[in-house]
C-alpha cells in the first residue's frame, strides 16, 4: 500500500503522526510524507520518504522570532501557508499517485481538496474533537467529519462536549517506539521526581514562556526533590537559572522521566497531557493558549491535576507543587485512570483501518 501522508511543524503534535508511520513501514507499507524541513529528520527516522514543500513557506516551532508577528500577521501567514501546501501536496500526489491520503487536521484546506478529488482520506486528529469543533469558529471540523476515517489520537474518556461523527475511530495516545524505548538515569532516587516542561515549541508572547519556565524553575529550586525541565527547541537551557536539584536539558522524551515521576508541570498541550495520563502521572497546568485550555479543563474535570494562570508566581506554582505531591487520593486517581487508558485499542488499530479502506 503507498500512502501520502500530509502535516505542518505544530510542535509536539508531530509525535502520533510518526507513530502511524512506523507501524504503517512495519507492515510493509510505503509511506510518503509532504512538511517542513524541521519535520525531516523526524519523519525519515520513522521510515517514511521526505518530501519539503516547494512554494509555501517554512515554519519552524522553534523559532522565536514568528512570535514577533502580531496575531493579524500569524492569520494572514497560515491562510497563505494553507493554500499554497494544499497546491503543493496535490502536485505530488500526481506524482506519487498515493492509494490513500493521511493529512493532519492542522490542514482543513487539504483535507477537503483530498476528498473532492476522490482520493480515499484520512484525518488525523492529535486534539480532542470538542477542542477542533470550536476552534477557529469550527473551520477544521467539516473537513474531518467528511473524511472517509478519522483518526482519534486521544481517549474518548477525555474528550467530552460533542457528539462524535461515525467515521471518528479513537485509537488512543500513541507515541513513536524510538522515543518510547528511551532509558533515562536518575540522579537521585530517594526524592520524589517532577518532571517541567513547556512544549518543544515556542509559545504565546515574546518572552512569556522564558519567564514562565523560570518562576517554574524557581519554584522547584526550593522543593525537596529531584526536578528534570526541557526547555524545547525555542530556549537555550544555559539561559536558566535552576537549582542544585534539577537537570535542565533542550529535550529528555519525557516517557523515560514520567516513569518515576511524581508530579508533571505542564503546558497542557495534548501530547503532553496524554504522555502523562498514561504513565498515571498527576499534572500541575499552566496553558497559554490553543487547545491547551481546553485539556487543562479536561485534566481538571477527571481530577488527576489542577490548573494555574500562566501569570502565576513561583510561590503559588510551589505552594501548588507541595500540595500535589503530599495528595496520595490524587496519585490513585491518575493511576486508576492510566489503568483504563491502557485498554484504548492502540496503533494497530490505525493501522488495521487504514488498511481496510484501502481494501
Amino acid at each position: 500500500m503507498r500512502l501520502l501522508l500530509a502535516t505542518m511543524d505544530g510542535a509536539g503534535s508531530l509525535q502520533p503522526l510518526l507513530a502511524l508511520v512506523e507501524a504503517l513501514v512495519a507492515r510493509g507499507h510505503g509511506v510518503h510524507a509532504i512538511a517542513h524541513d524541521s519535520q525531516r529528520k523526524s519523519l525519515e527516522g520513522a521510515g517514511a520518504r521526505f518530501h519539503r514543500y516547494e512554494t509555501a513557506a517554512q515554519l519552524d516551532q522553534g523559532d522565536p522570532a514568528r512570535l514577533e508577528l502580531s496575531p493579524a500577521q500569524r492569520l494572514a501567514w497560515l491562510e497563505a501557508f494553507q493554500q499554497l501546501a494544499r497546491a503543493d501536496a496535490m502536485a505530488l500526489v500526481q506524482r506519487v499517485r498515493p492509494e490513500a491520503m493521511l493529512i493532519d487536521c492542522l490542514m482543513p484546506g487539504l483535507l477537503s481538496a483530498s476528498k473532492a478529488a476522490g482520493l480515499r482520506t484520512v484525518a488525523l486528529m492529535h486534539a480532542p474533537y470538542s477542542f477542533w469543533c470550536d476552534f477557529m469558529g469550527g473551520f477544521c471540523r467539516a473537513p474531518m467529519d467528511d473524511a472517509d476515517l478519522t483518526l482519534g489520537f486521544t481517549s474518548a474518556a477525555f474528550d467530552s462536549g460533542a457528539a462524535f461523527p461515525p467515521n471518528l475511530a479513537f485509537v488512543g495516545p500513541v507515541r513513536p517506539a524510538r522515543i518510547t524505548e528511551t532509558v533515562w538515569a536518575r540522579r537521585w532516587s530517594d526524592r520524589r521526581l517532577v518532571l517541567a516542561s513547556l512544549s518543544t515549541g515556542v509559545q504565546g508572547a515574546p518572552g512569556a514562556q522564558l519567564s514562565l519556565l523560570q518562576r517554574i524553575c524557581d519554584a522547584l529550586a526550593s522543593l525537596d526533590s529531584e526536578s528534570v525541565v526541557t526547555t524545547g527547541r525555542g530556549i537555550d537551557p544555559a539561559e536558566m537559572k535552576v537549582g542544585a536539584s534539577t537537570t535542565i536539558a533542550r529535550s529528555i522524551p519525557h516517557e523515560a522521566v514520567l516513569a518515576g515521576a511524581d508530579l508533571f508541570i505542564t503546558h497542557a498541550g495534548h501530547g503532553s497531557v496524554m504522555a502523562a495520563l498514561t504513565a498515571g502521572v498527576p499534572m500541575l497546568c499552566l496553558p497559554p493558549g490553543a487547545d491547551q485550555p481546553a485539556n487543562a479543563a479536561s485534566v481538571a474535570r477527571l481530577a488527576v491535576g489542577e490548573v494555574l494562570p500562566v501569570t502565576a508566581s513561583a510561590e503559588e506554582i510551589r505552594a501548588a507543587a507541595v500540595r500535589l505531591l503530599a495528595d496520595k487520593a490524587l496519585t490513585v486517581r491518575a493511576a486508576a485512570f492510566a489503568a483504563a487508558m491502557a485498554t484504548e485499542p492502540g496503533i494497530d488499530r490505525g493501522v488495521v483501518l487504514i488498511e481496510a479502506l484501502v481494501a
